[in-house]
């Protein structure tokens, strides 16, 4: 599981405006050699073979090796090598099948742990604060504890909803706009890092009001399974870190924290893939003869699901939403009060109609002129739902969690 967990580890990411790191790891200005010339030896990364983008730690590499060294040490990593015989390649094509050999490698070539050490650490999610928001912030709404975690997490059985007495919560503008405010501030700590996704992602500016179509990414080169399913890893990891960072979510009891991301987190994953641009039409996401042979009998319907999620991405794509729609849509997804099992429904439904609320008056707000904007927009999220949990599962996981439970992986990615 550490192997698999340690693929979707993610820090914050500082705003888009943050000076760039001074440390060891800022000569990237290396420039492309002229056309019809080799590029010398001293120039390509001694890790993997790839472009250097300059010295990194020490020695000539590649974004992609010195973000996962960075990454590696920062955190303290321990890999397991795949294969168990710590041989595998590590080439531009094999670089992210073996993780520990990759670390084995930079280490090998020359990169130095001290570097990573002495660099500037990048800003924490504590550094993010909500009081930087012109907003009246109650102690209750924006508190960050949250209910220890157990030391164990198993697949809860829920029992039926019984009846109970109506909310006494109210849903007044002053709430809506503390909660607008912290759905925001998760957005922010969730945001993913450029030195984090290696050279496979473009990350722009995510001004709040901007639309989708004005910061399209290109996630990664096309025709790079491998990359999908590591990018798709990240997504995942980014959307229950999103949901850990709303105060409100944190509030509530851990079981029902769990119960609402097993019941949510395929929807969650969309969405962020659809924030993000998720190129499903550039790249084979699957190929049956990658496959095991227990998955390849799972896989007949494969190439259908892949154009209902073309078709679904289309559809948000349209519009196209803004983050602070997206960030509206995905806590609409993520409260739901008929989930089975949940200890405060009441608590969870109140935390739904805000989100609805805050959805309608920010399309008020900035597309006056659209006033079937709101409808089509949650119009669009049973579409969601459309591919089964279970097939999103084998179409962007099985690769990178094997026969892991996704309860298990959501789980242990909750208490990473």
């Amino acid at each position: 599981m550490e192997d698999h967990l340690s693929k979707i580890s993610m820090t914050p990411s500082p705003p888009s405006d943050s000076p760039v790191s001074t440390g060891l790891d800022e000569s990237r200005g290396v420039k492309s050699p002229a056309p019809g010339k080799a590029l010398s030896p001293a120039l390509l990364c001694k890790v993997c073979g790839d472009t250097s983008s300059g010295k990194h730690y020490g020695i000539y590499a590649c974004n992609g090796c010195s973000g996962f060294f960075k990454r590696s040490v920062r955190r303290k990593l321990i890999y397991r090598c795949q294969a168990g015989t710590g041989m595998c390649p590590v080439d531009k094509a094999h670089r992210n099948q073996c993780q520990a050999c990759r670390l084995k490698k930079c280490l090998q070539a020359g990169m130095n742990k001290d570097a990573v050490q002495n660099e500037r650490q990048p800003r924490s999610t504590a550094q993010v604060r909500l009081d930087t928001i012109d907003v009246d912030t109650e102690k209750d709404h924006l508190t960050t504890t949250r209910e220890p975690t157990s030391s164990s997490c198993s697949v809860i059985t829920r029992p039926l909803i019984t009846s109970s007495a109506p909310s006494q919560r109210s849903v007044s503008p002053q709430n809506n706009h503390r909660f607008m405010a912290s759905l925001m501030t998760a957005e922010t700590c969730a945001k993913l890092e450029p030195e984090d996704v290696d050279e496979n992602i473009d990350v722009t500016s995510n001004e709040p009001e901007r639309a989708s179509s004005e910061y399209q990414m290109s996630l990664y080169p096309p025709s790079s399974p491998e990359n999908v399913y590591e990018t798709s890893a990240r997504l995942l990891f980014m959307a229950v870190k999103w949901a850990k960072n709303l105060p409100v979510f944190s509030n509530l009891p851990f079981r029902d924290q769990v119960i609402l991301l097993e019941e949510a987190w395929s929807e969650l994953f969309l969405l962020c893939a659809i924030q993000w641009s998720l190129p499903l039409d550039s790249c084979p996401l699957l190929s049956v003869p990658e496959l095991s042979p227990s998955l390849q009998g799972k896989t007949s319907f494969s190439g259908a699901d892949l154009r209902v999620l073309q078709e679904i991405f289309g559809r948000f794509r349209a519009l196209p939403v803004d983050p602070t729609e997206f960030a509206c849509l995905k806590a609409i997804v993520l409260f739901k009060p008929e989930t089975r099992g949940l200890k405060d429904p009441e608590q969870v439904e109140n935390l739904q109609d805000q989100s609805q609320v805050m959805l309608g008056q920010h399309i008020r707000t900035h597309y006056p002129s659209q006033p079937v904007r709101f409808g089509k927009l949650l119009l669009l999220l049973p579409s969601l739902r459309f591919v089964a949990s279970e097939r999103i599962e084998l179409l962007f996981f099985h690769r990178t969690i094997g026969n892991t439970p996704m309860e298990k992986l959501l789980c242990d990615m909750f208490k990473n």
